[in-house]
Protein backbone atom coordinates (compact mmCIF):
# COMPACT_ATOMS: atom_id res chain seq x y z
CA UNK A 1 0.00 0.00 0.00
CA UNK A 2 1.64 3.23 -1.19
CA UNK A 3 1.59 6.78 0.13
CA UNK A 4 -0.13 7.83 -3.10
CA UNK A 5 -2.99 5.43 -2.40
CA UNK A 6 -3.38 6.70 1.19
CA UNK A 7 -3.47 10.31 -0.06
CA UNK A 8 -5.99 9.38 -2.76
CA UNK A 9 -8.27 7.77 -0.15
CA UNK A 10 -8.14 10.80 2.13
CA UNK A 11 -8.52 13.41 -0.62
CA UNK A 12 -11.47 11.56 -2.17
CA UNK A 13 -13.37 11.05 1.08
CA UNK A 14 -12.61 14.59 2.26
CA UNK A 15 -13.77 15.99 -1.09
CA UNK A 16 -17.03 14.03 -1.01
CA UNK A 17 -17.80 15.07 2.59
CA UNK A 18 -16.91 18.65 1.59
CA UNK A 19 -16.76 20.34 5.03
CA UNK A 20 -16.75 23.89 3.63
CA UNK A 21 -19.69 23.10 1.38
CA UNK A 22 -21.67 22.06 4.47
CA UNK A 23 -21.50 25.55 5.98
CA UNK A 24 -24.09 27.43 3.83
CA UNK A 25 -26.50 24.49 4.31
CA UNK A 26 -25.80 24.00 8.03
CA UNK A 27 -26.23 27.61 9.18
CA UNK A 28 -29.93 27.97 8.24
CA UNK A 29 -30.66 24.52 9.73
CA UNK A 30 -28.95 25.40 13.03
CA UNK A 31 -30.47 28.87 13.37
CA UNK A 32 -32.80 29.11 16.33
CA UNK A 33 -31.03 26.44 18.35
CA UNK A 34 -29.32 27.51 21.54
CA UNK A 35 -25.54 27.35 21.56
CA UNK A 36 -25.49 24.21 23.72
CA UNK A 37 -28.14 22.49 21.60
CA UNK A 38 -26.19 23.36 18.44
CA UNK A 39 -23.12 21.60 19.85
CA UNK A 40 -25.25 18.59 20.80
CA UNK A 41 -26.66 18.60 17.26
CA UNK A 42 -23.20 18.59 15.69
CA UNK A 43 -21.70 15.87 17.88
CA UNK A 44 -24.81 13.67 17.68
CA UNK A 45 -24.73 13.91 13.88
CA UNK A 46 -21.02 13.00 13.92
CA UNK A 47 -21.68 9.86 16.00
CA UNK A 48 -24.66 8.79 13.88
CA UNK A 49 -22.81 9.39 10.59
CA UNK A 50 -19.79 7.47 11.89
CA UNK A 51 -21.96 4.52 12.91
CA UNK A 52 -23.80 4.37 9.58
CA UNK A 53 -20.66 4.84 7.47
CA UNK A 54 -18.78 2.21 9.51
CA UNK A 55 -21.52 -0.35 8.88
CA UNK A 56 -21.24 0.15 5.13
CA UNK A 57 -17.44 0.16 5.35
CA UNK A 58 -17.41 -3.22 7.13
CA UNK A 59 -20.31 -4.93 5.38
CA UNK A 60 -20.50 -3.24 1.97
CA UNK A 61 -17.89 -5.43 0.32
CA UNK A 62 -19.50 -8.64 1.67
CA UNK A 63 -22.91 -7.49 0.41
CA UNK A 64 -21.60 -6.83 -3.09
CA UNK A 65 -19.68 -10.11 -3.00
CA UNK A 66 -22.85 -11.95 -2.03
CA UNK A 67 -24.62 -10.33 -4.98
CA UNK A 68 -21.79 -11.37 -7.30
CA UNK A 69 -20.74 -7.80 -8.11
CA UNK A 70 -17.04 -7.50 -8.96
CA UNK A 71 -14.63 -4.85 -7.69
CA UNK A 72 -14.26 -3.10 -11.06
CA UNK A 73 -18.02 -2.70 -11.33
CA UNK A 74 -18.04 -0.97 -7.94
CA UNK A 75 -15.23 1.33 -9.08
CA UNK A 76 -17.01 2.28 -12.30
CA UNK A 77 -20.36 2.95 -10.60
CA UNK A 78 -18.62 4.78 -7.75
CA UNK A 79 -16.66 6.86 -10.25
CA UNK A 80 -19.84 7.83 -12.12
CA UNK A 81 -21.58 8.85 -8.88
CA UNK A 82 -18.56 10.88 -7.71
CA UNK A 83 -18.34 12.54 -11.13
CA UNK A 84 -21.98 13.63 -10.89
CA UNK A 85 -21.40 15.02 -7.39
CA UNK A 86 -18.33 16.86 -8.65
CA UNK A 87 -20.35 18.38 -11.50
CA UNK A 88 -22.97 19.59 -9.01
CA UNK A 89 -20.17 21.27 -7.03
CA UNK A 90 -18.70 22.92 -10.14
CA UNK A 91 -22.05 24.27 -11.32
CA UNK A 92 -23.33 25.06 -7.78
CA UNK A 93 -26.39 22.87 -8.23
CA UNK A 94 -28.27 21.34 -5.26
CA UNK A 95 -26.25 18.21 -4.52
CA UNK A 96 -27.37 14.61 -4.48
CA UNK A 97 -25.60 14.07 -1.16
CA UNK A 98 -26.80 17.27 0.51
CA UNK A 99 -30.15 18.49 1.73
CA UNK A 100 -31.74 21.91 1.51
CA UNK A 101 -32.28 23.99 4.67
CA UNK A 102 -36.00 24.22 3.97
CA UNK A 103 -36.44 20.51 4.69
CA UNK A 104 -36.02 21.14 8.40
CA UNK A 105 -36.79 24.81 8.80
CA UNK A 106 -39.31 24.28 11.60
CA UNK A 107 -37.18 22.03 13.80
CA UNK A 108 -36.00 24.43 16.49
CA UNK A 109 -37.09 23.05 19.86
CA UNK A 110 -34.66 21.63 22.43
CA UNK A 111 -35.48 18.02 21.56
CA UNK A 112 -35.64 18.55 17.82
CA UNK A 113 -31.85 18.56 17.55
CA UNK A 114 -31.96 14.75 17.84
CA UNK A 115 -34.17 14.47 14.80
CA UNK A 116 -32.18 17.03 12.82
CA UNK A 117 -28.93 15.29 13.78
CA UNK A 118 -30.15 12.18 11.94
CA UNK A 119 -31.68 13.99 8.97
CA UNK A 120 -30.44 16.01 7.20
CA UNK A 121 -27.03 16.39 8.89
CA UNK A 122 -25.85 12.79 9.48
CA UNK A 123 -27.78 11.64 6.40
CA UNK A 124 -27.21 12.84 3.71
CA UNK A 125 -24.85 15.73 4.57
CA UNK A 126 -22.11 13.58 6.15
CA UNK A 127 -22.86 9.93 5.37
CA UNK A 128 -24.62 10.46 2.05
CA UNK A 129 -24.69 8.24 -1.04
CA UNK A 130 -21.37 9.64 -2.27
CA UNK A 131 -19.60 8.95 1.02
CA UNK A 132 -21.04 5.43 1.29
CA UNK A 133 -20.16 4.60 -2.34
CA UNK A 134 -16.61 5.87 -1.78
CA UNK A 135 -16.14 3.81 1.38
CA UNK A 136 -17.35 0.63 -0.32
CA UNK A 137 -15.18 1.37 -3.34
CA UNK A 138 -11.98 1.74 -1.31
CA UNK A 139 -12.77 -1.08 1.13
CA UNK A 140 -13.01 -3.36 -1.92
CA UNK A 141 -9.68 -2.21 -3.35
CA UNK A 142 -7.39 -4.17 -1.01
CA UNK A 143 -7.76 -7.09 1.38
CA UNK A 144 -6.68 -6.85 5.00
CA UNK A 145 -6.98 -4.81 8.15
CA UNK A 146 -4.48 -2.14 7.06
CA UNK A 147 -6.66 -0.99 4.17
CA UNK A 148 -9.70 -0.80 6.47
CA UNK A 149 -7.70 1.25 8.97
CA UNK A 150 -6.60 3.66 6.23
CA UNK A 151 -10.14 4.13 4.88
CA UNK A 152 -11.68 4.40 8.37
CA UNK A 153 -9.03 6.94 9.45
CA UNK A 154 -9.67 9.06 6.35
CA UNK A 155 -13.42 8.92 7.02
CA UNK A 156 -13.09 9.91 10.69
CA UNK A 157 -10.65 12.71 9.87
CA UNK A 158 -13.00 14.10 7.22
CA UNK A 159 -15.96 13.92 9.59
CA UNK A 160 -13.97 15.66 12.36
CA UNK A 161 -12.98 18.46 9.97
CA UNK A 162 -16.67 18.78 9.09
CA UNK A 163 -17.48 19.00 12.83
CA UNK A 164 -14.95 21.81 13.24
CA UNK A 165 -16.37 23.58 10.17
CA UNK A 166 -19.89 23.40 11.62
CA UNK A 167 -18.77 24.52 15.10
CA UNK A 168 -17.12 27.61 13.62
CA UNK A 169 -19.46 27.98 10.64
CA UNK A 170 -20.50 31.57 11.38
CA UNK A 171 -16.88 32.68 11.74
CA UNK A 172 -15.75 30.84 8.60
CA UNK A 173 -18.61 32.29 6.58
CA UNK A 174 -17.71 35.81 7.73
CA UNK A 175 -14.07 35.30 6.74
CA UNK A 176 -14.55 33.58 3.39
CA UNK A 177 -18.00 34.81 2.47
CA UNK A 178 -20.39 32.84 0.27
CA UNK A 179 -18.37 33.76 -2.80
CA UNK A 180 -15.16 32.39 -1.30
CA UNK A 181 -16.86 29.15 -0.27
CA UNK A 182 -18.41 28.79 -3.73
CA UNK A 183 -15.00 29.27 -5.39
CA UNK A 184 -13.40 26.62 -3.15
CA UNK A 185 -16.35 24.30 -3.76
CA UNK A 186 -15.82 24.55 -7.52
CA UNK A 187 -12.10 23.79 -7.18
CA UNK A 188 -12.90 20.78 -4.98
CA UNK A 189 -15.54 19.69 -7.50
CA UNK A 190 -12.95 19.79 -10.30
CA UNK A 191 -10.60 17.62 -8.23
CA UNK A 192 -13.41 15.16 -7.51
CA UNK A 193 -14.36 14.91 -11.20
CA UNK A 194 -10.71 14.23 -12.10
CA UNK A 195 -10.42 11.51 -9.47
CA UNK A 196 -13.71 9.97 -10.60
CA UNK A 197 -12.58 9.79 -14.23
CA UNK A 198 -9.29 8.20 -13.14
CA UNK A 199 -11.18 5.57 -11.10
CA UNK A 200 -13.26 4.66 -14.16
CA UNK A 201 -10.19 4.53 -16.44
CA UNK A 202 -8.31 2.30 -13.98
CA UNK A 203 -11.25 -0.10 -13.76
CA UNK A 204 -11.65 -0.28 -17.55
CA UNK A 205 -7.91 -0.86 -18.04
CA UNK A 206 -8.01 -3.67 -15.47
CA UNK A 207 -11.01 -5.28 -17.21
CA UNK A 208 -9.25 -5.12 -20.61
CA UNK A 209 -6.10 -6.71 -19.15
CA UNK A 210 -8.12 -9.64 -17.85
CA UNK A 211 -9.76 -10.32 -21.22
Amino acid sequence: MTTDYILTVFITIFTVVDPLGLIPVFIPIAEGFKKEDRKKLIFASFLIATLIASIFLLLGKKLFGYLGIEFNSIYIVGGILLFLIGLDMIYARPRRNKSSPEEKEDARTEEDYKEVAVFPIAIPMLAGPGTIATLIMFSSKHEGILNMVVVFSAMITSFLIAVIAMLFSDRILRILGKTGINVLDRVIGLILCSLAVQFIINAIVDIVRKI
